[in-house]
């Protein structure tokens, strides 16, 4: 396989599975004449479409090239995308219990150290403003509930 047609059937694999989770959205008969599964319809079509438009381009085209993942040239690499899906994977686990302050700083430390190797004091600055000014602006400009967890009683907001 080809990197087109891998990222095609991908595509279409993701498309349909999206387009099988937008069947299962209530609709009611209140509200919006459109409802709530017009997006999500228009946009599982565009991933299909653009999916299945890889595979066909692919196939028509004469200079295939054969597509290797590179896990043994580029398992640095590898190794940093899986430690950091088990980052985020933790901070899903995490969340509730020390709150989004906290858990959202100690997942950007982890990242950051991650792929800013060695700038300890950046990364330090980056996962603090980073956290402080979304917590702002979900918590209180848009009124969000996020998470308060270890911080609960102190936050005076």
């Amino acid at each position: 396989m080809t990197k087109n047609s891998t990222t095609g059937w991908f595509a279409v694999v993701l498309g349909s599975l999206y387009l099988f989770g937008t069947t299962l959205v209530p609709v009611f008969d209140a509200g919006d004449q459109v409802g709530p599964r017009a997006f999500p319809y228009l946009v599982s079509a565009v991933v299909i479409l653009c999916g299945l438009g890889l595979i066909v381009q692919d196939r028509r085209n004469a200079k295939r090239v054969p597509f290797s993942w590179g896990f043994a040239a580029d398992r640095a690499i590898w190794l940093k995308i899986l430690a950091t899906m088990a980052a985020g994977i933790v901070y899903g686990l995490v969340l509730d219990d020390l709150g989004y302050l906290i858990a959202t700083f100690l997942f950007m430390i982890v990242v950051s150290e991650l792929i800013n190797v060695g700038r300890h004091v950046q990364n330090l600055v980056i996962a603090v403003v980073f956290s402080v000014v979304t917590f702002i602006s979900f918590a209180l400009i848009l009124k969000l509930s996020l998470p308060r967890g270890l911080l609960g009683g102190i936050l005076p907001f």
